[in-house]
């Protein structure tokens, strides 16, 4: 009986940003014996609860904390406004990609655009952005949110912006309809990190060719949720799931091919395990 083939992207594992993120908080929690973290440090309940084990506590109330803690800012960034007279010392993981986009934003903000951002309004990347962007901002969720924007005055300089990890198909339909409106000026930034977009790309491509699909990641990361959406919109058969423990042999039964997606926090480790319980149940 012939085994089944599994391929797995060539765009898995850490990206760059998550695994800078996580040097950095190994390299401070071997100086410090507790790190707060504002909000988990990436969107991966496996990883967070490795490192609360070394001692990064995620924050839950940043008043209740004493003023010589140390606090570490996670890699999706946070709004200026979380910090706003605090005096503690800080650690920034903030993806490189993610202050750039903040640049961004600042630069906007000081020639006095409206400021859209496309993504997710509860996502800590975006409020981190909003925050940034101040009053004159607006966060659009998608293509059906676009339609129905309006500015009461047309004299405004309208500039639109991305959330890194949001779908470049998504961006794409939220600018035509951008573009559609009438505005004194409108600017655009396609600021979908190219990871994402790889990513994006060469699991739609595998999810064409293969009979199953696996997407391995955090529930409540965005990048692995749309790559989940993605890939179920091809191949019917596709599950997403955190680790080895959520895969189910009943999904696993008659498939020849299966391919393996993972979301930008998912940990290289992650996979192995999750091909090694493939294999084990395949012999």
């Amino acid at each position: 009986m012939s085994k089944t083939k599994i391929v797995v992207s060539s765009n898995s594992g850490f990206c760059f940003g998550v695994k800078r993120a996580l040097d950095i908080a190994k390299g401070a929690l071997k100086k410090r014996k507790t790190i707060y973290s504002l909000g988990p440090i990436i969107h991966n309940p496996q990883v967070v609860r490795q490192f609360s084990e070394m001692g990064l506590v995620v924050a839950g109330d940043i008043e209740k904390l004493c003023k010589d803690c140390t606090l570490l800012i996670p890699s999706h960034g946070i709004s200026p406004d979380v910090l706003k007279e605090k005096a503690f010392t800080c650690i920034d993981t903030t993806c490189p990609l993610v202050g750039r986009v903040q640049k961004i934003v600042r630069e906007l903000r000081e020639k006095d655009y409206f400021i859209i951002i496309v993504g997710n309004r509860k996502h800590p990347e975006v409020k981190g952005l909003k925050g940034i962007a101040g009053r004159n901002s607006r966060v659009l969720k998608n293509k059906k949110e676009a339609k129905t924007f309006n500015l009461s005055s047309k004299s405004r300089k309208v500039a639109l912006i991305s959330q890194t990890t949001a779908s470049l198909t998504n961006f794409k339909e939220v600018l035509s309809e951008m573009t559609k409106k009438d505005f004194a000026e409108f600017i655009h930034f396609n600021t979908v990190c190219k990871n994402t977009i790889d990513r994006q790309k060469e699991a739609a491509a595998l999810a064409k060719k293969v009979d199953a699909m696996i997407v391995i990641g955090g529930k409540n990361s965005a990048n692995t949720s749309k790559l989940a959406k993605a890939c179920k919109n091809i191949n019917k058969n596709t599950c997403h799931i955190e680790s080895f423990k959520d895969l189910r042999m009943n999904f696993l039964k008659g498939r020849k091919t299966i391919g393996i997606v993972t979301g930008a926090s998912t940990p290289p480790y992650a996979i192995r395990e999750v091909v090694k319980k493939i294999r084990r149940i395949d012999s």
